[in-house]
């Protein structure tokens, strides 16, 4: 028996790890983490969303991440989305109606992930929308653009529709062909170029002069501490231009706070605060609803 127990606990160490890696809500409306989102546009974004939950008791969330690889979503784009989803328990637990809106920025990857309780046919809604609304804004690099414009078409064209009770509004005939004809055409794609990395192919572009090849590093930012120690509770990211010279440096806290001797050695762990903050959120938080994976997804 104990080395079933054993077994059993040795499968669910990677679900455990997986689930710790995922990122905390900011806000049940709003986390901006990649930092893509206006002012402006994040408080309208906020403001649609908390009206449509006090009118029709329908929750969605917004999120924006730099990548999903530092977050344990290198099984895919779509299978990320929906554990995130579920880690966070976006919507009512009884009626499975929230969405989320997920836009990876250095990925250019967006997915418009839908609750467990829409019909199917509310995925060919989806697709729509990503495909005619915010795709367009994110390859024009308007990326707090697309994602109001995206949350604002999923509140009125699937989640206001669904809450009353009424089928999406339909897709047009040749919107239907559109996306068939995109699924034949993005399979071929992918098996063509699979192997030699999509990644690659996707070049990150420069907001000031538009070329491809937008480079990003990461360092643990050091605060000089007594006797030559230090610690490190942040993270510096810099994004930078070789074409024009553009660069960018943001500083993004991390979970714990290290400390470190003279030598490089680690001293001690605790709990960051700056990281807490962020992470703790307003509202009366999530419902625990889940997605059985349904939605669409988008990538420029």
């Amino acid at each position: 028996m104990m080395r079933g127990l054993f077994a059993l606990l040795i499968l669910l160490l990677p679900l455990s790890a997986l689930a710790q890696d995922l990122p905390k809500p900011l806000s049940t409306e709003v986390s901006d983490y990649a930092q893509i989102i206006a002012p402006d546009d994040e408080a309208a974004i906020s403001r649609a969303l908390t009206e449509l939950r006090n009118t029709t008791g329908v929750q969605g969330t917004v999120v924006t991440l730099e990548d999903r690889a530092q977050y344990g979503g290198s099984d895919g784009l779509e299978t990320f989305a929906t554990r995130l989803f579920n880690h966070w328990g976006v919507g009512d637990a009884s009626r499975n109606d929230g969405f989320m809106i997920l836009v990876l920025a250095e990925d250019r990857e967006a997915r418009i992930e839908l609750g467990a309780g829409y019909p199917n046919d509310t995925d060919i809604r989806a697709q729509d929308i990503m495909r005619g609304t915010m795709l367009p804004a994110f390859r024009e690099h308007r990326l707090s653009k697309g994602t109001r414009d995206g949350t604002e078409a999923v509140i009125n064209l699937i989640a206001r529709p669904h809450a009353a009770g009424l089928p999406p509004p339909e897709a047009s005939h040749r919107n239907l062909i559109d996306r068939a004809m995109g699924l034949i055409f993005f399979g071929a794609f992918a098996a063509i170029f699979g192997m030699i990395g999509l990644k690659h192919w996707r070049r990150r572009h420069c907001p000031q002069c538009g070329k491809g090849g937008l480079e990003t590093t990461r360092e643990p930012n050091r605060l000089p501490a007594e006797h030559g120690s230090y610690t490190v509770s942040d993270t510096r990211m810099t994004k930078s231009c070789p074409h024009c010279g553009w660069s960018e440096t943001r500083l993004l806290p991390l979970p714990q706070r290290i400390s470190y001797g003279p030598d490089n050695r680690e001293l001690r762990r605790e709990r960051n605060p700056a990281y807490r903050n962020r992470s703790s959120g307003g509202g009366s938080g999530f419902g625990g609803g889940s997605s059985r994976g349904g939605g669409a997804s988008g990538r420029w």
